[in-house]
């Protein structure tokens, strides 16, 4: 616990009104400052008093509507070193929570109006994509476009996002976001946060310019500034546990089964991670396993800062810190160590919390309590706040797609893709910063298209019609079974995040389906009514019966097998007769 003076400047922005309160009339602020985003709360008394005991608090009028309200927050030192240019820490959101905790009258004494003369305010808030995504639940299909197109069309406005990640550029034939469940739905917030999580990707937020920014790694640039001693109290260094195993991925595939395994320096003998992977491309197997075993690092060691005064130094997420030179010792653990600031935890009460205490001051002094956490500059491992990962897959009907013959005949048609040539050695952990650097530039495939294999094109309604490609498979039907799904034929589809599968059939062909009245069953072969044979077998007179029909528009040959007769005829049937 520490003393100090801070200069706060708080903005709040609802509608068209912009309601400035300074600094001196916050009386409390506790944040939680992370490299992803924030939460934090305040409290502050606004003075609603004229000199003619007429009302004119600028605030409460719109407080007190369901109006959005935007935040900005500005702390920084009061008292700074001469020449020292410190930015302040900047919080920039919106309004989750908010409360008027007291309305202060004065009683007992009749005063004309019976104004109120404070109103104490609490506001919970956090930046905007903690706010606003966290309540946008989006289900979008695209085909043969990349992950950004997919966040570009439904980030929704508000939340500033920019992209420095070359992964996001490449295509894929189905990109799928899923709302989830009724019952458990899953937020864009936990798509993008599961979607950086799951490719290995950085995602961190700016509060000077209120944006965020998914990357392919940590920021390494800029200036390492020396922390004085005289700013911390105490320090204590952090080992996380290591991972003592070894990533085996099995890929479980009858005709080219593949094992994987890595080789960690801190593993343990026969401690290791199974992960079952069906891929029948060896590539894409390969480059699945290279991006998981990426992710699983082991932390190095981290700092905890207990701080004796609010930082005189440009201080937040981000910063490249050392200490060295002044009052520390040559000796401590940290010597010749570079450090990023990871988390900023503080909590400030004024000294002085009347409501005229420090009335229309810039700035005020507070009992405080401030700590951070850092991490080595180097550190790869990723920060990210706790996410619900999205359900996959989410199932939609469809209707296959035929160019084949005419507009209403029932044809199939299948589709063959190009192969996506992936050469990626195997490597050990210790060239671990080599393959980083290249698998940059290499597109992941590992939900992609095959080489060489046919694949049905469906339409999905809902989606404006987007057609997907869906293996093409013989579903519940043993291999010596051929039966194509026909064209506008209606289909249960599963969207995963990077493909599609159909996983069953919903309505009957056009002749398909028997009488109601009838015991039997029935195949139909060809495109077409005029174009067809069907294979019929049914009870008449409780009685087995089979037919064998081909019609090719008006001829037709039937052969027909019943109680103690085979016929077999040929004729021209006339329309009448069909």
């Amino acid at each position: 616990m520490f003393e100090d003076s801070l200069k706060m400047t708080l903005a709040l922005t609802i509608g068209m009104d912009r309601i400035k309160v300074p600094g001196g009339q916050i009386k409390f602020l506790t944040a939680s400052i992370h490299p992803y985003g924030y939460t934090a709360r305040l409290e502050f008394w606004i003075s609603s008093a004229t000199a003619r005991g007429k009302e004119n608090d600028p605030l409460f009028s719109r407080f007190v509507e369901q109006d959005l309200i935007e935040v900005k927050l500005d702390i920084e030192p009061h008292l700074k070193p001469r020449d020292t240019k410190i930015e302040p820490l900047t919080l920039q959101g919106f309004v989750t929570d908010k409360a008027i905790l007291t309305e202060l009258t004065i009683e007992n004494v009749n005063l004309k109006g019976d104004p109120v003369l404070y109103r104490h305010y609490q506001i919970d808030f956090a930046d905007p994509a903690h706010v606003l995504w966290r309540q946008h639940f989006p289900c979008d299909l695209m085909v043969d476009e990349d992950v950004k197109e997919l966040i570009e069309a439904n980030k929704a406005d508000g939340v500033n996002l920019t992209y420095d990640w070359s992964f996001l550029n490449e295509k894929f034939a189905v990109s799928t976001l899923s709302p989830g469940f009724p019952d458990e739905p899953t937020s864009f917030y936990d798509f993008i946060i599961w979607y950086a999580a799951t490719y290995n990707g950085v995602f961190t937020y700016e509060g000077r310019t209120n944006s965020y920014t998914l990357s392919g790694s940590k920021e390494q640039d800029g200036k390492v500034t020396a922390m004085s001693e005289l700013e911390v109290a105490d320090h204590r260094i952090d080992f996380p546990e290591t991972s003592r195993y070894n990533d085996r991925f099995l890929n479980a595939v009858a005709e080219d089964p593949q094992e994987m395994e890595t080789s960690r320096s801190t593993a343990e003998k026969d401690l290791r991670r199974d992960v079952l992977v069906l891929e029948s491309n060896a590539g894409n197997f390969e480059k699945a396993f290279r991006l998981e075993s990426r992710k699983r690092k082991s932390r190095q060691h981290e700092l905890l800062l207990t701080h004796r005064r609010f930082p005189l130094l440009t201080y937040r997420p981000g910063t490249f810190v050392k200490f060295e030179g002044g009052l520390w010792s040559k000796r401590i653990f940290l010597k010749g160590k570079e450090y990023r600031v990871r988390d900023i935890s503080l909590e400030a009460h004024a000294v002085h919390d009347a409501p005229d205490a420090d009335h229309n001051m810039m700035s005020a002094t507070y009992r405080m309590e401030m700590t951070s956490r850092l991490e080595l500059k180097g550190e790869r491992a990723l920060n990210l706040p706790p996410f619900k990962a999205p359900a996959y897959p989410i199932q939609v009907e469809g209707k296959i797609v035929s160019d084949e013959g005419q507009e209403k005949e029932e044809t199939y048609q299948l589709y063959q893709y190009p192969e996506y040539d992936i050469d990626i050695p195997f490597v050990g952990e210790e060239t671990e910063e080599m393959l980083e650097q290249q698998a940059e530039k290499i597109p992941f495939v590992g939900d992609k298209l095959e080489a060489e294999k046919n694949h049905y094109r469906v339409k999905i309604p809902i989606f404006d019609d987007l057609q997907v490609v869906c293996p093409f498979e013989p579903l519940f039907a043993p291999g010596h079974f051929y039966f194509p799904a026909y064209k506008d034929e209606r289909v249960l589809v599963e969207l995963d995040f990077h493909g599609a599968r159909i996983v069953r059939f919903l309505d009957w062909r056009p002749g398909g389906q028997l009488p109601l009245d009838t015991q039997g069953n029935q195949i139909l072969f060809g495109k077409s009514e005029d174009s067809q044979t069907s294979i019929r077998h049914e009870y008449v007179d409780n009685k087995p019966q089979l037919n064998v029909k081909r019609s090719s528009s008006n001829d037709t040959e039937i052969i027909q097998l019943q109680e103690g007769t085979i016929i077999l005829q040929t004729k021209e049937e006339s329309s009448e007769e069909k």
